[in-house]
């Protein structure tokens, strides 16, 4: 309750208030009303029963069926409510009864009467509703000729008592929503005014001290008074009231500041006219305090200028700079940073930064650390130092560092001072354009072994075939045979991975619907994985945009990361595969994530250089990740993967987005 705003603790109250009325008046009404409808049943339900006796006493002396089963018939149809109706005589034997179907016979004996009591009244359970039961005697001279009985549902009282809670319920409804507005409204103007000091306080606490609280009115004193001295301080200034201002010129002023002023201001019709409640008398002391505290501030200032005017420039040369410029103490803790550094850590308040991370904590790697510190230690400065750092979100960026140590007198470190230079981008592009080149190289190569090596391959395996067909299956020549003709198919496969590989087929480009081609490429695979322990989750996000690409090439893309995610995983473990779309960039993004067994760093700038594998001998060519690569940069986009051992693998493959100029074109899955 305590973290609840004015706004709301006026608005619950209210609610709260309204609506506790609405059960405090809804319980004794509906004890009251279900009391009156009750008497007013029993009552209603008694005299039918008499009279309903009354006139059954000729009719069952003359034992005329027709008359009695007629009386029921009318009664019956003269109430809604009338569950039943039946007659006894006087061994309660049933003369005549309303029941469509045959007798309940435990009904006879559920509401007895005799001489001394000839009416009762008994509430009746059937299981589905409440009856009242009333019973009446049929008397004549003093002797029991029968028994009237008649069933009245209590349906309609509780009917009605539902019916008037819910006018209750809706009229509550209606009072809280009313009270809520009202309450709402009051709060908000107080709550307005409240949170307009606020803001003026926090303006005050940055250094703004300009700032206006109160609401301005537009009469001052010198009209309330007539006043014409235009030398007086307070004329014409609309911002301050004038019992906060000194020196005013009004012959009914004391003379001092305000704690003087006040108690002879109380008097001033001025006063009383244009002073407001307590939170505008706050308002407007708040603003001649924030005035005072700028004229003494205004007086440092100026002592200070040669200062902040050298502070001036040394802030212009750190913040300016693009790099991370930053400042330490002896201990290794930093005393400030620019916002470079802080957008390349992925921090948004300084104090955040200093406050958590030291200087040894922005490594990545220790041992660059404690190399640097024993730079430093023997030559005081650090040059062009190639470092990892690890930032805020856990990346790790490749980084320049150069830092200068500050010496005192007797040759202790005080501090240091350095610049660290974000060169990951620098180093990826080179690591990109030796990918590419070892692509384009190997690519070469591969199609000019691949043909030399098919043709051979291609004779071994036909005369393998032919000498096959003349031996006996189970010969020991046949049994080698086969093992030739395996082996060399195997060698088929590869060289025309390689050809692949090498081949640069035309891409051909149509609207692609992304979610649609991993569907169908999980759909090939996704049972085959299940019956191994292996479940392959897919989250799409539906509102990516179509891109324009080769829909089978992109397929291989997906179905190549996939498969290398299953074979990392030994055991049950899950793959997920992520859709989306990242509107600033313009491009869709799809990952694929496992649970298998991670990349180890020292190999993870290796994986996408063609014939790199760690699998076994056989199980793989270690082209799959290179083809994908050579795919994805082919449809302009990029490919890039987090790993972390033992918890799994995430690849990324971001395409940029391709918008239709019309409708009309095909989409492609």
């Amino acid at each position: 309750m305590m973290k609840l705003g004015f706004r709301g603790k006026v608005f619950f109250g209210i609610i709260a208030i309204v609506v506790m009325n609405g059960l405090f008046i809804s319980l004794p009404v509906r004890r009251i009303v279900q009391d009156a409808l009750s008497r007013e049943y029993k009552n209603r339900g008694l005299s039918m029963s008499m009279n309903l006796a009354s006139r059954s006493q000729e009719p069952i002396l003359s034992t005329d069926f027709l008359v009695l089963k007629d009386l029921i018939d009318n009664l019956i149809r003269s109430s809604s409510d009338l569950t039943y109706a039946f007659i006894l005589d006087g061994t309660d034997r049933i003369l005549s009864h309303s029941f469509k179907d045959s007798f309940p016979t435990e009904l006879k004996t559920a509401n007895p009467v005799s001489m001394q009591s000839p009416t009762r009244i008994q509430l009746l359970n059937t299981g589905s509703e409440f009856i009242y039961d009333f019973a009446s005697l049929v008397e004549i001279g003093g002797q029991k000729l029968g028994t009237v009985r008649i069933g009245l549902s209590k349906t309609q009282i509780d009917r009605t008592i539902h019916d008037l809670l819910l006018t209750i319920l809706i009229l509550t409804g209606c009072s809280v929503a009313a009270a809520g507005m009202i309450g709402a409204g009051f709060a908000n103007q107080v709550a307005y005014r409240i949170k307009g000091l606020q803001k003026a306080s926090e303006e005050v606490l940055k250094g703004n001290l300009d700032i206006q609280t109160s609401f301005r009115k537009t009469t001052g004193c010198w009209a309330i008074t007539r006043c014409q001295n235009t030398e007086c301080p307070a004329y014409g200034n609309q911002m301050t009231r004038c019992w906060y201002i000194e020196g005013t010129r009004c012959p009914h002023c004391i003379e001092g500041g305000y704690a003087d002023k006040i108690k002879g201001c109380m008097q001033c019709a001025v006063y009383r006219r244009l002073s407001g409640d307590e939170i505008q008398d706050l308002a407007e002391s708040f603003d001649a305090m924030s005035k005072s505290l700028k004229q003494h501030i205004q007086k440092l200032r100026e002592s200070r200028q040669a200062i902040e005017i050298s502070e001036e420039k040394y802030r212009r040369i750190f913040d300016g700079s693009m790099d991370m410029v930053f400042v330490i103490d002896h201990n290794g803790q930093f005393l400030d940073m620019n916002q470079a550094g802080m957008d390349l850590m992925g921090y948004d308040a300084k104090s955040d930064f200093m406050d958590c991370i030291t200087f040894s904590q922005l490594f990545s790697n220790s041992d660059d650390y404690q190399a640097v510190r024993q730079d430093l230690t023997a030559q005081y400065f650090v040059k062009d130092r190639e470092i990892l750092i690890r930032t805020r979100d856990g990346d790790d960026r490749i980084s320049l560092l150069s830092c200068s140590c500050q010496i005192d007198s007797t040759g202790a470190i005080k501090g240091c001072e350095g610049i660290i230079k974000d060169i990951t981008e620098r180093r990826n592009m080179e690591q990109q354009l030796l990918q590419a080149d070892k692509l384009a190289s190997l690519g070469q190569l591969s199609a000019g072994v691949a043909h030399e090596i098919n043709n051979p391959l291609g004779l071994i395996l036909g005369y393998t075939q032919l000498l096959l067909r003349e031996e006996s299956q189970g010969t020991q020549s046949y049994e080698d045979l086969k093992t030739i003709e395996k082996n060399t198919r195997n060698c088929k496969s590869i060289v025309e991975a390689l050809l692949n590989f090498a081949r640069k087929t035309e891409t051909k480009k149509v609207t692609v619907n992304i979610n649609a081609a991993i569907e169908q490429v999980v759909t090939v695979i996704h049972r085959q994985f299940e019956i191994t322990g292996v479940y392959l989750n897919t989250h799409f996000s539906f509102d990516i945009p179509l891109i324009k690409g080769d829909t089978e090439k992109l397929k291989q893309v997906f179905m190549n990361l996939i498969m290398n995610a299953r074979q990392s995983i030994e055991g049950k473990g899950n793959i997920d595969v992520f859709t989306e779309y990242d509107m600033i960039r313009n491009q869709v993004i799809i990952k694929v994530e496992d649970t298998g067994s991670g990349i180890p760093l020292h190999i993870r700038h290796k994986i996408f250089d063609p014939f790199f594998t760690t699998k076994p001998t056989g199980q793989g060519t270690g082209l799959g990740l290179s083809v994908s690569y050579g795919i994805v940069k082919e449809h302009g986009g990029n490919i890039s993967v987090q790993s972390e051992l033992e918890k799994g693998s995430v690849f990324s493959v971001t395409i940029p987005v391709f918008l239709p100029e019309t409708t009309s074109e095909t989409v492609s899955a």
